[in-house]
């Protein structure tokens, strides 16, 4: 009988400890919860690549339009790449600047046709879609097409994640 009384007692504990920890838990930062999610690892190992790592883990207030692993492996093969640590880094760390703002922008600060400027010095375009509740983003890139929002607001302690469907390209300058 004290048995069952202390395993209840201790799970009633750790329950209730457990909710109250989960509430006063700060978010995670945008690289911790692109660690945390596999379907980013290659955003991940590009952030290693170009020692940008330390950036996302620190404070600060971006919002970084993050491509998935399909968006990246697209890229390659339109490249003609085998993998990441192909490219030249500087090129990956402009490509990954493009991808972030030097501010917290949710989507519902988001309007159709606005412009912003990325951490790169470039603007992209936010393209709304009412009717199929869908937000796309062009870079003006022709090795491009548009990368369509998949996964909104999702809140980190030193910004936001809008994880996307392609890996936008700057104008290099060719």
């Amino acid at each position: 009988m004290k048995k069952i009384a202390l395993v209840a007692i201790a799970f009633i504990a750790f329950s209730c400890s457990t909710d109250e920890e989960l509430e006063r838990t700060p978010p995670l930062s945008v690289l911790a919860v692109a660690k945390a999610t596999p379907n980013l690892s290659l955003f991940v190992r590009a952030l290693e690549i170009t020692d940008l790592s330390a950036t996302f883990d620190q404070s600060g207030n971006y919002t970084v339009f993050v491509p998935d692993n399909a968006a990246f492996l697209d890229l390659l093969s339109t490249l003609g790449e085998p993998n990441l640590e192909a490219l030249d880094e500087t090129l990956l760390s402009n490509v990954l600047k493009y991808h972030v703002l030097t501010t917290r922008v949710l989507s519902t600060d988001l309007s159709n046709g606005v412009s912003p400027a990325t951490l790169f010095g470039q603007n992209i375009t936010v393209n709304i879609d009412t009717t199929a509740d869908e937000v796309t983003i062009t870079d003006g890139n022709t090795l491009t097409s548009d990368a369509t929002v998949i996964a909104r607001d999702i809140n980190c302690s030193n910004g936001v994640i809008h994880r996307i469907d392609a890996v936008m390209l700057p104008n290099l300058g060719n």
